[in-house]
């Protein structure tokens, strides 16, 4: 099978970057002026953070060809490409210590009217779900079939939870409410934005490892994958916005709603797919062929 190769890959890959440059330009800004310009040395991690997303770019692209130009394609044909999701660890790891720097210090002195204030801070951290809308589509060339459902299913809510984290910060710009807080409930907020940032790492890893659909993936990385969504994303952010809402008596976001939703809904399909393992023991995973539409939907 010969796959046609599209052409938005390395506009798509500088338009990436451009996004990438401009949201650690904006953060750094808040940073030395908020900190100091000490902090002007985050911008050798944003250099480190630029050349680790141009080298993924740089190795995926063998793939790219490879799938462009063999026939009978097959998982043994293309490379394993950790950098796929090791370059998403290493941007959110930078992007996470930028969050903490920020939200610990003055960001609640921040207003609405400046222009670099409270809006254009969540805009700019808001960057990271464009980031990854432009970083995944540069990694494979698949367009259309079985595997591209598996991609979209994996990847479809990423850039509504990066959103969700960021929705999740805006209650630190609250001074009244902050001086209610318990000790330490300001940097679980953070650090669970944090976490909902690094979600990603997740679906980046299974496609990754299975060339992007061209082997069916394994149901326990699966399920590790409805886990992380639920248990790590909106599990956290609905208790937070509960004790929010009942515990300070204070306003919460729309989001509770998704967060309810999106566990209610993932919960449900992974004890169906227990349910229907359960019920075909003899159903193991051992063909490394481009899994066909009936079994995709067994899959996802």
């Amino acid at each position: 099978m010969q796959v046609k190769r599209c052409l938005h890959h390395w506009p798509t890959r500088v338009f990436c970057i451009s996004i990438l440059i401009l949201q650690s330009a904006s953060l750094n800004w808040y940073m030395m002026t908020g900190l100091s310009y000490v902090w002007a040395a985050i911008y050798a991690l944003d250099v480190a953070v630029i050349v680790v997303f141009v080298i993924t770019f740089l190795i995926s692209s063998r793939n790219i060809r490879v799938e462009k130009h063999t026939k009978d394609l097959d998982i043994s044909h293309l490379r394993y490409l950790p950098f796929v999701y090791m370059s998403w660890f290493v941007y959110t790891v930078v992007l996470g210590v930028k969050v903490v720097a920020i939200f610990s210090t003055d960001a609640k002195e921040l207003h609405e009217t400046d222009f670099f204030g409270q809006n254009t801070l969540k805009a700019s951290i808001a960057l990271a779900a464009v980031v990854f809308l432009t970083f995944l589509p540069t990694l494979n060339d698949v367009q259309h079939g079985p595997r591209k459902d598996l991609i979209v299913a994996l990847t479809s809510t990423v850039t509504v939870d990066i959103l969700d984290g960021v929705d999740n910060l805006e209650i630190l710009f609250d001074v009244g409410l902050i001086d209610t807080f318990p000790q330490g409930l300001d940097y679980v907020i953070i650090i669970e934005s944090c976490i909902t940032f690094m979600l990603p790492i997740v679906p980046l890893f299974i496609l990754a490892r299975y060339r992007f659909g061209l082997k069916a993936p394994s149901m326990k990385y699966l399920a590790l994958f409805r886990f992380a969504i639920v248990y790590l994303v909106n599990f956290p952010l609905l208790v937070l916005r509960l004790y929010i809402w009942h515990g300070l008596s204070r306003g919460i976001s729309v989001f509770l709603l998704k967060n309810m939703m999106a566990m209610g809904v993932v919960t449900f399909e992974l004890f169906e797919k227990l349910l229907c393992q359960r019920k075909k023991p003899g159903n193991r995973e051992t063909s490394t062929a481009v899994p066909d539409a009936d079994n995709l939907q067994d899959i996802i």
